[in-house]
């Protein structure tokens, strides 16, 4: 079977025997599609259908969706607002034949007012491997956003580290933790608002065309985190030849980039949407820096004007330039490669864009400190050894170490941070 073949549809009642087995299998019973299992969880299979057939609970058919592959289902998605969660789930409950194995009045809510909620996701096992999964939790995600609400959710058991890695993929944080079915789950949300947009300003554009798409920068604008577009200014100008520079005045060397061109690019752009930071790359601006790079990964919408040739004429830079950055103190052809370092350094940090968020906090200058060494398999090659704490599993000890060897690398290697 192939995924491109694969349709997502709208559940109809006639589906109501294939979601409940689902929907069991996603609650952890898996063997509910082989027929095994405990004698009470073959028992339930009849009584859930009979549940998933109604309009008004929690796990019903009007709340779901099919994902088919050559017309064959092969796994459903259920998902829902949580606006009348409690109500809807007091009803769904009481509806079941005989005590449930776990404490109702204990069961904190597992979404609320103002989200969508993937309350189960599953795939037949003949059918897993295939991306199934992952195309069924886009597409709630996407069936989210159409909906307006403020963020997309889920839950996730600490004991499925594997689902928990797809998640952080497609862009979900921990967002604490919920109590529910007699324990604790993972919560995680997803930030429906529009995407960070950069757009980016310059003479040549072809310099961006390998550099946005690939690797973080190609797999943040995938799943719908960034939003990045480059501006060719010669698209701006009036002049026939579609000149955008000229003589500067006082018969220095050079060219300088004119006014028009930035002048109408920005002017339409900012028509459009506001904007957070409108830069300039350029050698005499502030110094680029992880922490720079942080607090830019907050913006909603930024502009990134690349210079070129001699400058850009200081008026744009008076009027309309919120922000001049530098990303060292040499002088580049142009701002093009200055705006790929920063788009990149900015991008990377955007909460979802790299599946362990922590291997993004923990890079070199996040806490003014370089990161320590880097080891991985095998433990003994030619001889050079990985140093024995790291393969002591005593976590403690190992975190002491990385510490001090980031403090040793920055003393000698960059002191100029500690001074700070």
């Amino acid at each position: 079977m192939s995924i491109e073949n694969l349709q997502i549809r709208p559940a109809t009642i006639a589906d109501a025997a294939f979601i409940a087995k689902n929907v069991m299998a996603a609650m952890g019973h898996d063997e509910v599609y082989s027929g095994g299992g405990e004698e009470w969880l073959q028992q339930l299979i009849p009584h859930m259908e009979i549940i998933c057939q109604r309009e008004d609970v929690l796990y019903s058919w009007k709340r779901s969706y099919i994902a088919e592959v050559n017309g064959i289902p092969a796994g459903s998605l259920t998902a829902y607002e949580g606006t009348d969660y409690k109500e809807t789930q007091t009803r769904t409950f009481s509806l079941f034949d005989g005590p449930l194995n776990f404490d109702l009045d204990l069961m904190q809510d597992e979404t609320r007012e103002g989200e969508f909620y993937l309350d189960s996701a599953a795939v037949l096992p003949e059918f897993r491997g295939q991306g199934i999964g992952r195309a069924l939790l886009q597409f709630g995600i996407t069936k989210g956003k159409e909906l307006g609400v403020d963020y997309v959710t889920l839950l996730v058991s600490p004991q499925n580290p594997k689902a928990k890695r797809l998640y952080r993929s497609l862009g979900f944080r921990d967002a604490g933790e919920v109590f529910a079915f007699g324990e604790y789950f993972q919560r995680m949300k997803m930030d429906t608002a529009e995407p960070m947009r950069i757009d980016i300003l310059t003479v040549l554009p072809e310099m961006f065309g390998g550099f946005l798409n690939c690797s973080i920068v190609e797999r943040a604008q995938r799943m719908g985190l960034v939003d990045i577009h480059v501006h060719n200014l010669r698209d701006w100008t009036l002049d026939k030849h579609k000149k955008v520079d000229d003589y500067p005045y006082g018969g220095c060397a050079g060219m300088v980039m004119t006014c028009e061109p930035i002048d109408r690019c920005i002017s339409a752009l900012k028509a459009e949407r506001d904007y957070d930071q409108i830069i300039f790359t350029s050698p005499d601006g502030e110094q680029f820096d992880q922490p720079m790079a942080n607090e830019l990964s907050m913006c909603k919408n930024m502009i990134i004007l690349c210079g070129h040739f001699k400058g850009i004429d200081w008026r744009i830079r008076e009027h309309l330039i919120t922000k001049e950055v530098s990303i060292g103190d040499y002088v580049l052809t142009g701002g093009e490669l200055a705006a790929a370092v920063m788009t990149d350094a900015i991008v990377r940090i955007i909460p979802g864009v790299i599946g362990d968020e922590q291997s993004a906090l923990s890079d070199s200058f996040q806490d003014n400190l370089l990161a320590p060494p880097v080891y991985t398999r095998p433990a003994d090659y030619k001889g050079w050894k990985v140093p024995e704490v790291l393969l002591s599993g005593h976590e403690k000890n190992i975190r002491n170490w990385e510490l001090e060897q980031a403090l040793e690398r920055t003393k000698r290697l960059r002191p100029d941070l500690l001074e700070g």
